[in-house]
């Protein structure tokens, strides 16, 4: 008789738990059990069943399989997938997926959360809850959508303001150019003019006030054309290998630090944007290594794998904290990451310990070449984009040609 009991107590939830808390309960409460013939039944269902899945419990009682019934058919699986994990595992069923009420005319988001035991003679046993999420998906959903948007009002701004540098470069360079030069050859004139004239006192400090500002017109120009490299360098047109290559030899002419860049591929075409925006990134990878690395070394290397384009530069100077990550005006790195999701890619910055290990296994012929030179320290500043190439950029990859190497200093 205690056994048959504790079995009816066991079954019976409404009898195993206060009403009160039952039917006070966020959700519709119930015990389920998958019997070891395969069939199943519902001995208990609060009376919260009608709000959350639009039936009665009695309906659902008389017949279980009316809750398969309500999940949209491309969930079903994955509720099938969840109970049968659980059942075999007997761990904690959990499942979200999508209910057509037809009461409502409406879908619905419920969340199950249910506990299995396994009693001899009757099956796997659930008790759990079944509570409606929908209005929390929807505001995930909102949120996600409002992210989306802030992402393309981002990427939007972003290649409106690199389409406007190169129309200022290219006004800069056209019109101002064009300006000084022609002011250059009338100096020029003037110079040949007065040489061609009686010396005198006034003629002397007039020839030696036109070659001062010559200089300063030649100074002017060189700024000029320093500018509109800055704003858009035109070595761009050449792909971002040369770009990068390009760049890296302008950072070791500025501050003396030797700049090593690899490339597995004789040419890597990309979106115009894209590459701009890979570009961007190098710069700034670069600014910091100048503002803060205290290194006197700099390892580049650009591959293409698995349809990823693959960027990465290592420094040998004092690495970087985690904490330094978190900082709030890290506008630097916070920028670097921004431009790689808006690719689709990702980007880390990390402490360069063990990456020389790790391309070595990859067996990138750029560390063979510095094992036997200027090898990378076990400290340092590693950072790692990685963004997805399109279809059409894949197949224009040339991998027939050896990788290319070079080392500014």
């Amino acid at each position: 008789m205690k056994q048959k009991k504790e079995k009816s107590d066991s079954i019976h939830m409404g009898k195993a738990y206060p009403l009160d808390v039952v039917a006070n309960s966020p959700g519709m409460v119930f015990q389920y059990i998958q019997k070891e013939d395969g069939t199943s039944s519902l001995p208990f269902i609060s009376d919260q069943c009608a709000s959350v899945l639009g039936i009665s419990a009695a309906e659902l009682k008389a017949n279980p399989s009316l809750f398969l019934d309500l999940v949209l058919p491309e969930d079903r699986e994955s509720l099938r997938y969840s109970k049968a994990q659980s059942a075999a595992n007997l761990t904690t069923w959990n499942w979200e997926g999508r209910l057509w009420i037809e009461s409502y005319g409406d879908i619905k988001w419920i969340s199950l959360r249910a506990s299995p035991r396994r009693k001899k003679g009757a099956g796997v046993v659930w008790e759990g809850i079944i509570i409606n999420i929908t209005e929390g998906r929807r505001r995930e959903t909102e949120l996600k959508e409002s992210h989306e948007r802030l992402k393309e009002v981002s990427a939007h701004v972003m290649a409106a303001r690199e389409h406007e540098r190169i129309r200022i470069a290219r006004e800069i360079h056209d019109d101002l150019g064009g300006n000084l030069t022609a002011i250059k050859i009338d100096l020029d004139w003037l110079v040949r003019r007065i040489d061609a004239g009686a010396s005198s006192a006034e003629n002397t400090a007039l020839l030696a006030k036109v070659r001062t500002v010559s200089d300063l017109v030649d100074r002017t120009i060189h700024s000029i054309q320093r500018i509109s490299r800055d704003l858009r360098p035109g070595i761009m047109d050449f792909g971002i290998f040369a770009a990068i290559e390009w760049e890296a030899g302008e950072f070791a002419k500025r501050y003396g630090i030797p700049c090593e860049v690899s490339c597995n591929e004789s040419d890597i075409e990309l979106e115009p944007d894209t590459a701009v925006a890979v570009f961007r990134i190098f710069q700034e990878a670069l600014t910091n290594i100048a503002k803060h690395a205290h290194a006197s070394h700099v390892w580049v290397w650009l591959d293409v794998r698995q349809g990823h384009l693959e960027l990465k530069v290592l420094d040998n100077g004092c690495g970087i904290a985690p904490s330094d990550l978190r900082k709030l005006d890290s506008f630097g790195i916070r920028g670097m990451v921004e431009r790689a999701s808006l690719l689709e890619g990702k980007l880390t910055v990390s402490a360069g310990q063990g990456h020389e290990r790790t391309q070595t296994r990859q067996g990138q012929s750029g560390l063979q070449r510095e094992q036997t030179g200027a090898e990378p320290a076990s400290e340092g500043t590693l950072v790692h984009l990685s963004i997805p190439l399109a279809a059409e950029a894949r197949a224009t990859v040339l991998a027939a040609t050896p990788s290319r190497k070079s080392t500014r200093s």
